[in-house]
């Protein structure tokens, strides 16, 4: 899996075009995720041996699963390493629909990996509001899906949460479904910045409380991200 990003434009208010983009998006066809209920063989293959690496290697262990929503919803977590969003799809109750830099369909190995995933990995350009990777999100969670979002919009180099991108609080808001805060520990420690080789390090996935976003004005989207990123920093501290 890859780091997950979505940008929307700091502005993300109901007048954006973020926003209107997304208003449109219920006519996006959901044949965009067909079929993605039918995981391939590839696809199990792959992850029953990277789960299995993953859990021998890293010991992972989750608290706070019994939170997660059986509907849809918009999973948002810190990002620190690489290991991120290999790990939180691993540990999500059901295959989850996530955002990938569009850069990885271009790398031979990875590339095999993403497309085993299937529908569900949606490529989205960095650097540009991508409304075509929005409208396959906000299909996704129309479906009923999870979504996996890391909204500070890349690897934070020391470990600290940064401020939160509002374009995951709008795609919650539109399709009418929760934030859902996850804190990852020990993948820093794992497989920090400038390491290309992981080491055994425990990892410890905590879920949060899951969040309402009651609105689309921008003060809305920062409430809701608050309250968002309050809960992984507190579950982060926790002994």
């Amino acid at each position: 899996m890859s780091p997950l990003y979505l940008r929307v434009a700091a502005a993300g208010s109901s007048g954006g075009r973020e926003a209107q983009e997304l208003g449109r998006g219920g006519a996006y066809p959901l044949c965009a995720i067909e079929g993605s209920r039918r995981d391939s063989l590839g696809f199990r293959a792959v992850r029953a041996a990277v789960r299995a690496l993953a859990w021998t290697m890293f010991r992972v262990s989750t608290t706070g699963l019994d939170r997660i929503p059986g509907g849809a919803a918009v999973v948002v977590a810190n990002h620190v390493s690489w290991l991120d969003p290999i790990i939180l799809p691993l540990v999500m109750p059901r295959k989850p629909a996530v955002l990938s830099m569009a850069e990885l369909w271009q790398m031979p190995g990875v590339r095999l990996v993403m497309r085993a995933y299937g529908p569900l990995a949606i490529p989205v350009r960095r650097g540009a509001v991508d409304t075509g990777a929005l409208r396959r999100s906000l299909a996704a969670l129309r479906e009923g899906r999870l979504l996996i979002v890391f909204p500070e919009g890349g690897i934070s180099a020391d470990g600290r949460l940064r401020p939160f991108q509002r374009g995951a609080a709008l795609l919650a808001h539109r399709a009418g479904v929760p934030l859902v805060p996850a804190a990852i520990l020990g993948t820093r420690e794992a497989l920090p910045l400038g390491r290309l080789v992981p080491r055994p390090r425990r990892i410890v996935v905590r879920i949060g409380t899951p969040v309402a976003v009651r609105g689309d004005t921008a003060a809305d989207l920062e409430r809701a991200n608050g309250e968002a990123a309050a809960q992984i920093i507190a579950l982060s501290a926790a002994p």
